[in-house]
């Protein structure tokens, strides 16, 4: 499968759209796991268990195994990005804007009508479309969990490195200022560091 491929590219090449695209959607799906895991526990009433628990829990676990199947084929690539870190921020403080904006008001909303069904179903559709629109696909509380750090890394221009922002899961305190990095490419701006 050509997206799983992560082939070496450089600045004039990178991802086909729509491989782009996909990828995003997957790690959006990844961050609203702990939504789809809270609604396989609470249920949907008109729905039967047998169909919405498998559900759930497949839109909860899929999405996260592609990531780290993406993951682990650029491992394997060496499908890295090489950058001069300038300056970088801290993102902790978006997961709680995460958690508590996005996921809370979709797990309250009442599921007892085939409207309020349709109801959640667009709201999550648009939930979904802004987290890819804004490139928040990065918030996954499973990071957290596992203790890494989401960091917004600024690119030194004088390196002749890209100067847009790239965001950088890492498990480390804090990325040294000046030095070359070579993280592995997750997209074409985000990106995982040991």
């Amino acid at each position: 499968m050509p997206l799983l491929r992560a082939q070496r590219w450089t600045r004039q090449e990178g991802l086909e759209r729509w491989e782009v695209d996909f990828t995003k959607f997957m790690l959006v799906l990844a961050c609203m796991a702990p939504l789809f895991i809270l609604m396989a526990i609470r249920g949907v009433d008109l729905i039967p268990w047998e169909i919405y628990f498998p559900i759930f829990l497949g839109l909860a676990i899929v999405p996260n195994l592609f990531f780290l199947i993406r993951v682990v084929i650029a491992v394997k690539n060496g499908d890295t990005k090489k950058i001069r870190v300038d300056d970088f921020t801290d993102n902790r403080e978006q997961l709680i804007t995460y958690i508590f904006a996005m996921l809370l008001p979709l797990f309250q909303a009442s599921v007892a009508t085939v409207n309020d069904l349709y109801a959640g179903t667009c709201a999550l559709l648009m939930v979904i479309y802004i987290f890819g629109h804004m490139e928040l696909y990065y918030m996954n509380i499973f990071f957290s969990i596992a203790g890494y750090r989401i960091i917004t890394v600024m690119p030194d221009v004088s390196s002749g490195a890209f100067s847009v922002p790239h965001v950088i899961i890492t498990s480390k305190e804090s990325i040294p200022r000046g030095v070359d990095i070579h993280p592995i490419r997750i997209t074409n701006f985000l990106l995982f560091y040991k």
